[in-house]
């Protein structure tokens, strides 16, 4: 990990403990991990912490429609800013590799998604 990687990984996680509109998605090799906020924003961040050994790509959706993309190198971590002007959750969808997809709750404090069997 250099030196970069550990500044943004050190500012997210300060965003995240001081930003109640900050999603946390932790990827592991057989599971995910959500930190999430208390209030429902329309305008909100989400961090992408890849743990897993493998680079990630992932997509968020809303209704069916794609909002943005991303893609998260082993070991790293990635900010996003959603809009989301409808009532429905905003769903993560991991692409590469293929995973469950995961609905960003708010509300819900810390849950995990296990991976398909």
């Amino acid at each position: 990990m250099n030196v970069l990687n550990v500044f943004f990984l050190i500012i997210g996680f300060v965003m995240a403990q001081t930003k109640p509109e900050t999603f946390v998605v932790q990827l592991y090799d057989r599971s995910i991990t959500v930190l999430s906020p208390e209030a429902r924003k329309s305008l909100f961040s989400v961090l992408i912490e890849n743990h897993s050994l493998s680079d990630q790509v992932g997509k968020f959706i809303v209704n069916g429609k794609i909002l943005k993309f991303v893609s998260v190198k082993t070991g790293s971590t990635e900010a996003i800013e959603i809009e989301n002007k409808t009532g429905a959750n905003v769903v993560f969808v991991p692409v590469s590799p293929a995973f469950q997809e995961v609905e960003l709750i708010f509300g819900k404090k810390v849950y995990e998604i296990p991976s398909k069997k």
